[in-house]
């Protein structure tokens, strides 16, 4: 080989190694992009990228400690403030400021383990002194949610990282209350304003002081976040709109990239007036028709509740209704523990009703008032047209349905001035109408609060959902009520956004992993 031809070689293969070298760089690099979300399989995400929300009813208040309604806690709970225990979309529960907890053999005692590094966006440390002020403090102020916290004794500290809570007698509902605002931990040093601040150890701050009616809540990425990745965008900024018609104008004009919830418009429609991407999410939130079983009124008869449960055909509701994500029979929904499907338990089937309903003089069910949100007027009107059909020549049933606001609803509730009225409410509030907890429906089932108070009583998540799957078959076959279907969210979303949440967005709605794809 020559001279020449050596150097030429060389050249060659210098000019390869460099480009090899770019290349193992440039993977390297796509690598690393890929884990901290820089990089997808579709396009670059941009870290520094804002983005719209669209949301109804803003909170008047950012002081989630007794802020009620559903609207502070989208906005701040998991975002701003977190919680000692976390909750995937599928309801289970999680690591969050406590890496791991457990219960004693007894189940009085639950040891909770927190993260070593966590802290506030302060830069304040959060340790267990911090958690046993919050809890001691959620429970005697009683902030919203502090009754889930009744069971405990005393709370305590073994050292900087570990709170042992003492209870007075075993609570398998604890854990999943410390998911919620009652396990929400504060800064037990600092003092902000609650109402017009937010300061919390979440993945965002709130960017400025809140004025109440203000129509929007800004949130910025908390670079000093101590998980293992900051929020994947830089802002997000929480749009509140007077009704669904307006927010459905906004998505349709690209002022936001995701929009909720959209309960009167169905998926089918949300693509049409929008043209963004129309998505339904599942929650623990349940329409049905609650019965008066006060001594007083004709719903107290076990065969009247069945023949109204046998009257409703509760498959073609669910069907018809825009925000129904599936048929229900029970008090327990699919994203909750010991959930089965009863919808079998009471089939629609008119005939049996009207041959049970034989039963009762035409006198019998005299003014049968029936209550109606104003926002379930149209579901109110198919109900009544179910319940009409068990009217014969020698039963009479004419329910006088009144539509009301629902401060008007949940006064006459509360009083029991109804018979028979169309509810929604999540999980929790449902099972505790029939558990003996909550008196509205003046239901009483020996046999089934049993059954809720042994579920309770479990030291371990596999009894507690066999007996609360128990409990919720006695209820179904006691027809306490006729439970209609798990409330869908109906969602709209920009394509090109990623990490957007779909279930439990009624309740919480994480924004740290929101992202806009640039391809």
């Amino acid at each position: 080989m020559t001279k020449k031809q050596q150097g030429e070689l060389r050249r060659w293969i210098a000019f390869s190694a460099i480009v090899i070298a770019l290349f193992a760089l440039i993977m390297l690099g796509k690598s690393i992009a890929e884990r901290s979300g820089v990089l997808d399989d579709t396009g670059l995400i941009g870290s520094d990228s804002t983005i719209d929300v669209g949301l109804i009813d803003a909170p008047k208040s950012l002081d989630i400690r007794t802020e009620q309604g559903t609207a502070v806690e989208q906005a701040l709970l998991g975002n701003v403030y977190e919680t000692l225990i976390g909750r995937d979309e599928n309801n289970r529960l999680i690591p969050s400021l406590a890496n791991s907890w457990s219960t004693s053999k007894d189940g009085r005692t639950v040891t909770l383990r927190l993260r070593a590094n966590a802290a506030f966006s302060n830069g304040d440390t959060l340790d267990a002194d911090d958690v046993v002020w919050s809890l001691q403090h959620i429970i005697s102020d009683k902030y919203v949610g502090y009754e889930r916290l009744g069971s405990i004794a005393a709370v305590s500290s073994e050292d900087a990282r570990t709170v042992t809570l003492t209870l007075r007698e075993p609570d398998a509902t604890l854990l999943r209350a410390l998911s919620g605002r009652a396990g929400i931990v504060y800064d037990s040093t600092a003092n902000p304003d609650y109402a017009t601040q937010a300061m919390g150890s979440g993945p965002f701050i709130v960017e400025r002081t809140y004025r109440q009616g203000a129509a929007t809540i800004t949130l910025q990425r908390n670079e000093r976040y101590w998980g293992s990745s900051t929020a994947a965008s830089a802002q997000v900024t929480l749009h509140y709109y007077g009704d669904e018609s307006s927010l459905l104008e906004a998505a349709a004009e690209g002022k936001v990239e995701l929009a909720l919830p959209l309960e009167h418009t169905s998926i089918a429609d949300i693509g049409k007036r929008t043209g963004m991407k129309a998505v339904q999410g599942s929650s623990t939130s349940k329409v049905m028709l609650v019965f008066n079983c006060g001594t007083d009124s004709p719903m107290s008869d076990l065969r009247t509740r069945q023949s109204f449960r046998y009257l409703i055909d509760t498959a073609a509701v669910a069907s018809s209704a825009t925000d129904a994500k599936q048929a229900l029979g029970g008090p327990i929904g699919p994203l909750e523990p010991g959930y089965e499907n009863l919808t079998g338990v009471y089939p629609h089937d008119q005939a049996k009703a009207a041959q049970m309903l034989t039963y009762y003089s035409t006198r019998y069910f005299g003014d049968l008032t029936f209550l109606v949100p104003q926002e379930y007027q149209a579901l109110g009107a198919q109900i009544n047209d179910y319940l009409k059909q068990g009217t014969s020549n020698l039963t009479a049933i004419n329910p006088d349905m009144q539509v009301v606001d629902d401060a008007t609803l949940s006064q006459r509730l509360k009083s029991g001035d109804f018979k028979i009225a169309l509810v929604s409410v999540d999980g929790t509030d449902n099972v505790d109408l029939f558990n003996g907890v909550d008196n509205t429906l003046q239901y009483q089932n020996g046999e089934a609060q049993q059954e809720y108070q042994q579920a309770v009583a479990s030291t371990n998540a596999t009894d507690y959902a066999t007996h609360m799957a128990t409990f919720a078959r006695t209820v179904s076959q006691d027809a306490a009520a006729a439970w209609l279907y798990e409330r869908g969210i109906n969602i709209a979303v920009n394509p090109k956004l990623s990490g957007y949440p779909v279930n439990l967005t009624d309740e919480i709605l994480p924004l740290e992993d929101l992202a806009l794809k640039k391809h």
